[in-house]
């Protein structure tokens, strides 16, 4: 579940005042490009809404709760690094969420290799992160720290991005 909340800011976090919110489900296969894309049109929507609620004088507003909150930081390009000791299911949503910006990467015979899309299987991993289990006609198969995680959509430098059955 994700939000789109319009804010009065404050100074400080404990300053700010939420006016109206809006909640998003998301998808099992959410990338951060189609959460962006969901939360521009509901955030055009809320904004309306919540002008005109300015306006006429029945807008409310609520202290945001510290405990519910965080802060996000920069999105960096080194974000993107994956780091395969980490268990499958975080470097699958590694994967998603920085789909398509700034994107999850790797090298493969040392060259950069972008990972657009992938897929959890489950198992006993006996191989060392970042090995390469196996090697089929729809996906890469690689040890992680946690279960295996199997690429489905690549992109190897200075080329395009292909699923891995093309």
């Amino acid at each position: 579940m994700n939000s789109v909340v319009i804010v009065a800011a404050g100074s400080g976090r404990r300053m700010n005042l939420d006016i109206n919110k809006q909640y998003i489900k998301l998808d099992e296969k959410e990338t951060g490009g189609s959460l962006f894309d969901k939360l521009a049109i509901e955030g055009g929507k809320l904004i309306v809404e919540t002008l005109s609620k300015l306006e006429n004088g029945t807008a409310t507003r609520t202290p945001q709760d510290d405990e519910k909150s965080s802060y996000a930081g920069k999105i960096t390009k080194e974000l993107g690094q994956i780091d395969f000791t980490k268990p499958a299911v975080t470097i699958e949503r590694l994967i998603r969420g920085l789909n398509p910006w700034p994107s999850a990467y790797t090298t493969l015979d040392g060259k950069a290799m972008k990972v657009w899309d992938a897929t959890v299987e489950g198992g006993n991993v006996t191989e060392q992160p970042g090995e390469i289990v196996e090697i089929a006609k729809h996906y890469i198969k690689v040890a992680t720290g946690e279960n295996y995680l199997k690429t489905n959509e690549i992109q190897l430098a200075g080329k395009k991005r292909m699923p891995m059955d093309a």
